[in-house]
């Protein structure tokens, strides 16, 4: 068959909007005012609109009111930089939410003047469904080292609940006692009391939530909490390993928005490999740190995790993020803490760096924006 050059010209034009208009991610671009010039079918189907509807209405309607900012700022550094990849959230026309993966380059004149986005939106619901059923299986892989440390854990405060119990059965019994200091012993031993099963309480919720992992909304989370939590389920297995912890994190000063429960994870996951890379050495340090940063134009907390453990080589650092890859013994790890606390750390808008040198321990960098 033959083609003029006319025909091919059409042709080409024909076929390149077809294969746009099948792609299987949504396609878009704006102009410099955030106005929507253009969209394949698959926007239609994912964010239920009418070709008239989508049709020059303004990129401010398709993201979730907590998004616009940083959609914002996105847009001034793609007209800077010329591209930029980063995950968001749409709302599609009946209130649907999709996180998504967007993949944005600039288009300019000859001049170099921006003219306009061309931009790939990947939906990432199913991709986020299998995420949270591996975040969930780690949580359960998890939870059974973890209950014998806090079995044992509650010993202390049950032991401590048993011998008031029995002073106070001795101080009932004795009659020669005088009653202001009978009153004195029983508010000493009911004091004892409170406190014990408070902290029990404490324990069994933590690892309850924890187990169940309770999935809350992103609220407001002061770091301290999580960090804390997570040394105090592990308290057993500290002690047991004789590791010294130095963690002079303030309360109420380092805030971030999101799921405290899964940020507890993290922390516990990376505490808890910390314990094991030390187990074998003489010195046994843990050292936590939290310190502001500027990462890619954002204000963070940089929450270091320091051990003096056997660090990591160099060809194992390059894989350690990833699923089933683990430095431990077989049937000592399952290869998924890491590459969830890193899934977390994301959706959270965050990272995870890692610096380590074999025979000088490991620096784990969990970074987190701070909340404004």
């Amino acid at each position: 068959m033959f083609f003029s050059e006319d025909n091919i010209a059409t042709s080409s034009t024909t076929l390149f909007s077809m294969l746009l208009d099948n792609f299987p991610d949504m396609i878009h671009s704006v102009d410099e005012r955030g106005d929507i010039i253009f969209f394949n079918r698959k926007a239609n189907e994912m964010l239920g609109y009418t070709d008239e509807e989508l049709a020059g209405m303004n990129i401010s309607r398709l993201y979730a009111a907590e998004v616009w900012e940083a959609v914002q700022q996105g847009f001034k550094e793609i007209k800077r930089t010329g591209e930029k990849s980063v995950e968001s959230l749409f709302v599609a026309k009946d209130g649907t939410r999709i996180p998504v993966e967007l993949r944005t380059l600039a288009i300019r004149d000859t001049q170099g003047a921006f003219l306009q986005t061309f931009t790939i939106s990947r939906d990432l619901r199913k991709l986020k469904e299998m995420q949270e059923s591996l975040i969930h299986a780690g949580r359960l892989a998890a939870v059974g080292e973890l209950a014998a440390g806090v079995v044992h854990d509650l010993n202390n405060p049950l032991s401590a609940v048993m011998l008031a119990n029995t002073v106070l059965e001795q101080l009932f019994r004795n009659t020669e006692i005088n009653r202001d200091e009978l009153n004195d012993q029983i508010f000493t031993a009911c004091d004892t009391i409170r406190e014990s099963t408070e902290t029990m309480e404490h324990l069994t919720t933590r690892l309850r939530d924890f187990m169940r992992g309770v999935k809350e909304s992103h609220i407001t989370v002061d770091l301290f909490d999580p960090i804390n939590d997570a040394l105090c389920i592990l308290a057993y297995r500290i002690r047991k390993n004789k590791i010294e912890v130095c963690c002079p994190v303030i309360k109420g000063r380092h805030w971030v928005r999101g799921d405290r429960n899964q940020i507890e994870q993290v922390f516990l996951n990376l505490f808890a490999n910390a314990c094991d890379a030390m187990s074998a050495c003489k010195c046994r340090r843990l050292n936590i740190s939290i310190t502001r940063e500027i990462k890619h134009y954002q204000p963070c907390w940089q929450c270091d995790v320091i051990d003096t453990g056997e660090g990591i080589a160099p060809d194992q650092q390059k894989k350690i993020f990833k699923a089933f890859q683990t430095t431990k013994p077989r049937g000592k790890g399952t290869g998924l803490g890491l590459s969830i606390a890193r899934t977390i750390l994301t959706e959270h808008g965050g990272e995870i760096q890692l610096n380590s040198e074999p025979g000088r321990g490991s620096t784990f960098s969990v970074i987190l924006p701070v909340m404004s």
